[in-house]
């Protein structure tokens, strides 16, 4: 070989080594994002919430798929709602509203508001679409988003009101409950949320895609295991029968103080004594 050929050989391999090395100096000052990967069986806590469902954050290095619509909102009625008169029926130890069914309203413009703002998901909780929360953070500062759920804001009657109310007892009707941000007791949530899933505006999800549908229901009155008087909704999706309860609680010395939490839980798990049911068609004693 003679000593042109090798210059022109070295001169190869030099631009060779300049343009590997401009390359990976080039790829360390500008390192390309990695997709962080969300931890399997991940549990986040949302308040009293346990949710196993677990959407990461929207950054530029994680992508996020939702379900997708396939209706359309209900309208956002402009008729604001106003109390009902309220007569108890005190026969039997669950005291309860007179006509119950009555108060059951799947028709009525705010259910239907509501409702379809709402979807059923997999673990039998009632969540908001459009509305998610931080559920977890990560070692790496990594957030998980989780959608919000829909609960009752537990006010007790008389901070509600302002004032001692006859019995202590009051139903609120449906959309006055919504119109008021939820604040109540049981039978404003087993009423509101029967009427809701039966209004045909709430949603389930299928395929990665939410569809509205009736979903069968029921208001309960009866009492929970520690004795207490109670009001629930049952209702039936995805081949399972669920519980929805603001069960009531209460403690101190001389039980002065009261706590409760919005639940979902499967039937099965729940140890519970029904006695009356009621939907808008029909009220029986169980």
């Amino acid at each position: 070989m003679d000593i042109k050929s090798t210059k022109v050989i070295i001169v190869l391999l030099f631009s060779v080594i300049l343009v590997l090395f401009i390359t990976t100096a080039a790829t360390s000052t500008n390192p390309q994002p990695v997709e962080p990967t969300i931890p399997e069986n991940l549990t986040a806590i949302q308040g009293n919430n346990t949710i196993t469902t677990i959407q990461p954050a929207a950054t530029s290095s994680i992508k996020v798929v939702l379900p997708t619509p396939t209706e359309t909102p209900y309208p956002k009625p402009t008729s604001i709602p106003s109390m009902r008169p309220y007569d108890i029926d005190k026969t039997d130890d669950i005291w309860h509203a007179v006509n119950p069914s009555s108060y059951i309203t799947p028709d009525n413009e705010w259910v239907k508001y509501q409702a379809s703002q709402l979807f059923v998901d997999e673990d039998g909780w009632i969540k908001y679409k459009d509305q998610k929360v931080v559920g977890f953070i990560d070692e790496n500062g990594t957030k998980y988003y989780v959608y919000k759920s829909f609960m009752n804001n537990y006010m007790p009657l008389k901070e509600f009101f302002g004032h001692e109310l006859p019995n202590n007892d009051y139903w609120m009707m449906p959309d006055y409950y919504l119109y008021n941000g939820q604040r109540g007791i049981c039978s404003a949530w087993a009423v509101t949320v029967t009427s809701m899933m039966i209004s045909g505006e709430m949603s389930i999800v299928k395929e990665d895609k939410f569809f509205k549908q009736v979903i069968p229901a029921k208001a309960v009155m009866g009492y929970t295991k520690s004795g207490l008087r109670d009001a629930w909704v049952e209702y039936k999706i995805y081949n399972n029968t669920w519980i929805t309860t603001t069960e009531l609680s209460r403690y101190g010395l001389h039980n002065e103080n009261e706590i409760t939490a919005t639940e979902f839980n499967l039937k099965k798990d729940m140890v519970i004594t029904p006695v009356f049911e009621f939907t808008d068609e029909y009220f029986r004693k169980v």
